[in-house]
């Protein structure tokens, strides 16, 4: 049969036929995982992983097939539908990856079918749709006759086909008799339409139609377009390239074809195997760490390695030139970041030394650039993937390679439905595919630094920056020793100003009088952290959320950054109705403008996620911090993590106390992460670096060992206390976590699935230990509820069947009581 056409009715005896199991995407869970007959032209092709449509009550559904069976069992005699087709030629899931799947339903507590719903994307679901489309233009006789409702029908599928839904909405209640009348009269056909990313995904060129100069273009913007296309190789340029360049140029493409200037023609998608750039000279540590871990590419065997090294130490040189070797076997790599703000940087080394055997997938991608990126990798043109978590989970079929970049980020571990953590499966699929996985860092995790030592992972160091350049000079600055500055003029309330203490505020002139740049760092967004009232104590919190609201000053609003919320900061306090509100505490935001009012002949940005929302914004502002055009940039976390600028000299942490005050047995750890990653920024180039980090706990030993970038030094202290309070890696964790509008229901629930678990102690399973249930630290976000309980345990197999049977003996009363019930195994966030 022909891949992306339906299959033949099926005529043949049942007896005769084989039998997918499939996993339905997009359904209720008791409808997820069904049976369904293989006809006979599919039955050579089809294989467990295959991405297929099939039929569901009046619809047609994505399905993956999980398991082929050779023969139809008795019971699946007259019943079985036949599936409808086969959407791609090779599977999209190859066997290590549904080995994986697998082990992620059994080590996460998850249903199989609930595991292919979590990490599908809404690129890969095609599903089908009634839609109704004119079969014939009405006479004038007979729109004489219409009434309004069925003018208004027919003037709308006159524009494009449309669903009932969509007729309803648009031409009003009296659409649904319109249409059945109209359907009466055969004037309105009624058709199934299926949508989605079901065929195979073919690149298009676009191309100068000729004379094109004769006919005069509309627009700057259509002139340029044109104008790229004539200058280019052949008279001919791709769109997507023309989409990367100048965003918006696809419409811009369909117009210039409407007036016949353009033709979009389907071309094959050429890979590119030539690196385009030259490799760069390793350093001898580089080059240890290279042929260790290119010896497991090249015999295609699994090994984990933690790769150690310093900031600037080269690790990414290290995963180019391994991913060069991997290509030259003819196999695939995966390269993993912790956040999409990472990828773009990234991306940028790996394209320029693969070019465009290099493709992306994340999701603040859109479902046709998501599944091009897919589609790529699954027919071997991208050779290379990158991409956060979400792309261990895309079609490369022949791994030789997997690195996870800054292994120790908390952002790999996902925190909604299956709650997985990336860089762990990564190792995992390692194994299945036989080939090695690289965990990189300057400050690896806890577990992973534990699981080198056992021998578990093997440990390679870098110890050295590039070309043998300093570490920066850490400076550690006691705020509780430096003198209250005055409030800052010109600004709205806040009894506290912004602490810039003296030394960082004249490392920023110093700085910005020689001509460097600078990174100033704080974990915190918006202008106040809250407004209250100085007449009546009222704080504005958020009405959904146990939270207050962040006042921000651009828009004047109040926002939470856990439900979303948002509204007008008001005048008045909403409960005295004084004029006593005043704002408490800062962020990025009130910290850019208290630099801006100190050095106002600085060009300052900020970089936080109110200021990356918009696509392509983070990437303009790292543009402009590479070109020198950015004094000072201001940011949170995103800007620590992984950016390679040479002109930045001086990095400031404003409050680096700030995550030590959570209620997380890791808060010593991320603080020190936190700072020696913020602190690796500066001197990256001929300059030397500066720090200054700013702390009313300067004797802290994460600060302390953060000012010596001393990682060794930090992890004997760590793991001495994890091993005095029994957590990991010296334990094992699970959160049962609990969430519902009804605040008694999920208490209820709670203390029930406590009760449970604590039953299994008292029939032998001694090493459990139950703390909880309590409400979660912040108890309600966005209206529901939260409470939680954490089992401790040596082991990870003395807690799963506790575990596993406390749900399903919670699972309908949950239901019944409309409880979410998570179980949080290897849990990262304690919030």
């Amino acid at each position: 049969m022909m891949f992306g056409m339906s299959a033949p009715a099926n005529h043949e005896p049942a007896a005769n036929l084989r039998v997918a199991e499939v996993i339905v995407l997009g359904t209720p869970k008791e409808v997820a995982q069904l049976s369904y007959a293989v006809p006979p032209a599919m039955a050579d092709h089809l294989v467990a992983g295959h991405r297929v449509l099939v039929p569901l009550r009046s619809r047609k559904l994505t399905a993956i097939v999980v398991r082929v069976r050779d023969r139809c069992a008795a019971t699946d005699l007259p019943i079985l539908k036949p599936l409808v087709e086969i959407l791609e030629p090779r599977p999209l899931l190859d066997e290590p990856h549904i080995k994986l799947l697998e082990f992620m339903a059994s080590y996460y507590l998850a249903a199989l079918p609930d595991v292919y719903r979590a990490v599908m994307p809404g690129a890969v679901r095609v599903r089908s749709r009634h839609e109704f489309a004119l079969a014939a233009a009405p006479s004038l006789l007979e729109e004489a006759a219409f009434n309004q409702a069925e003018r208004a029908v027919v003037a709308a599928l006159r524009r494009r086909p449309m669903t009932a839904r969509q007729l309803e909405r648009l031409c009003g209640e009296g659409a649904a008799g319109a249409l059945r009348h109209l359907i009466g009269g055969g004037l309105v056909k009624r058709r199934e339409a299926v949508r989605g990313r079901h065929r195979e995904s073919v690149a298009l060129a676009v191309r100068l139609v000729p004379d094109v100069i004769e006919t005069a273009p509309r627009g700057k913007r259509q002139r340029e377009v044109l104008m790229s296309v004539a200058q280019a190789l052949e008279r001919q340029v791709m769109l997507v390239d023309l989409e990367r360049d100048a965003p918006g140029a696809k419409a811009i493409v369909r117009a210039l074809a409407d007036r016949g200037l353009v033709e979009l023609a389907e071309v094959e998608a050429e890979s590119c195997d030539a690196p385009a750039t030259s490799a760069i000279a390793l350093s001898p540590e580089q080059q240890t760490a290279f042929n260790t871990i290119v010896r497991a590419v090249e015999e295609k065997r699994f090994e984990t390695f933690l790769l150690h090294g310093v900031t600037a130490s080269g690790k990414t040189e290290v995963y180019l030139q391994l991913a060069a070797k991997c290509l030259e076997a003819g196999r695939q790599a995966l390269v993993m970041v912790p956040e999409i703000a990472l990828t773009d940087y990234l991306v940028k080394s790996f394209r320029a030394r693969f070019g465009s055997a290099v493709a992306v997938a994340h999701s603040a991608q859109n479902i046709s650039e998501r599944w091009a990126a897919w589609n790529a990798s699954l027919k071997g043109q991208a050779r290379i993937l990158l991409g956060p978590r979400s792309t261990l989970f895309a079609p490369i079929h022949d791994l030789g390679l997997i690195v996870v970049d800054e292994e120790h980020d908390p952002a790999y571990k996902q925190e909604e439905t299956i709650r997985y953590h990336a860089r762990d499966l990564a190792v995992v699929l390692a194994s299945h595919s036989s080939c090695p996985a690289v965990l990189g860092s300057a400050t690896p995790s806890a577990e992973s630094f534990a699981n080198a030592r056992s021998g578990r992972y093997r440990m390679l160091q870098l110890r050295r920056r590039i070309n043998d350049r300093p570490m920066a000079a850490v400076e550690i600055v006691d705020l509780r020793r430096e003198p209250r500055p005055s409030k800052e003029q010109g600004s709205e309330g806040a009894p506290a100003p912004v602490p810039l203490s003296a030394p960082l505020i004249d490392a920023l002139r110093a700085t910005l009088a020689r001509g460097g740049q600078s990174l100033v760092f704080i974990n915190r967004r918006g202008y106040h952290n809250f407004l209250n009232c100085q007449l009546c104590g009222e704080v504005l919190a958020c009405p959904d959320c146990s939270v207050s609201m962040t006042f921000h000053l651009r828009d004047r609003s109040l926002r939470c950054h856990y439900c979303g919320g948002y509204r007008s900061a008001p005048e008045v306090c909403p409960a005295c109705h004084g004029f006593g509100l005043q704002g408490q505490g800062f962020g990025t935001e009130r910290l850019q403008a208290a630099l801006a009012a100190l050095l106002p002949q600085a060009r300052i940005d900020r970089m936080d996620s109110d200021t990356s929302r918009r696509k392509g914004a983070r990437n303009a502002i790292l543009t402009a911090l590479g070109r020198g055009e950015i004094d000072i940039l201001v940011g949170t976390q995103m800007i620590t993590k992984g950016f390679d600028f040479p002109g930045v000299t001086l990095v400031g942490v404003v409050m680096a106390d700030l995550s030590l005050n959570l209620p997380d047995f890791r808060s010593a750890e991320r603080t020190f992460q936190l700072l020696t990653q913020a602190a690796g920024r500066a001197g990256r180039g001929e300059e030397p670096g500066r720090v200054v980090i700013q702390t009313f706990a300067p004797h802290h030993y994460s600060i302390r060992a953060a000012e010596h970038q001393d990682y060794a030094r930090f992890m004997r202290r760590e793991l001495e206390l994890r091993r005095e309070l029994g957590y990991p890696p010296f334990a094992r964790l699970a959160m049962v976590r609990l969430e519902g509008a009804d605040s008694s229901a999920v208490e209820r629930i709670a203390t029930a699935a406590a009760a449970a678990i604590k039953r299994r102690i008292d029939a032998g399973a001694a090493a459990l230990r139950v703390l909880g249930p309590a409400p979660a630290p912040i108890e309600r976000i966005a209206q529901r509820y939260r409470w939680q309980l954490m089992v401790k345990a040596p082991a990870w197999s003395q807690m799963r069947d506790p575990l596993a049977a406390m749900r399903e003996e919670l699972a309908h009363q949950a239901d019944a009581s409309n409880v979410a019930l998570w179980i949080d195994v290897d849990p990262v966030h304690m919030l």
